[in-house]
């Protein structure tokens, strides 16, 4: 599955827009969504602590590769997030 979605529809609009992500994540200097820690994004990709773009809906949840806005994280909190979605926790009154 994983080389279909490598050349599959959308794949250089997605290369585009986290490449996009990338430079406004260096020049604006933004955090990690997961742990909000800044990104070094002069790391090379193989490092645990680079940049990589995330999917707020997952790819195996039913997002799409493009289209989607896109979230700047380190690499391996992009992995430990795997493909859960963010959900809000409401305190009872």
């Amino acid at each position: 599955m994983a080389k279909r979605l490598r050349n599959g529809y959308g794949h250089r609009a997605f290369r585009r827009q986290a490449e996009s992500l990338r430079r406004r994540t260096k020049h604006e200097h933004l955090p990690c969504e997961w742990c909000g820690k800044p990104i070094d994004t002069s790391l090379p990709s193989t490092d645990p602590m680079s940049f990589t773009a995330d999917h707020p809906k997952a790819l195996a949840n039913g997002g799409r590769l493009y289209g989607q806005k896109l979230a700047p994280m380190h690499r391996r909190c992009n992995s430990l997030k795997k493909d859960s979605e963010q959900t809000e926790i409401w305190e009872a009154s």
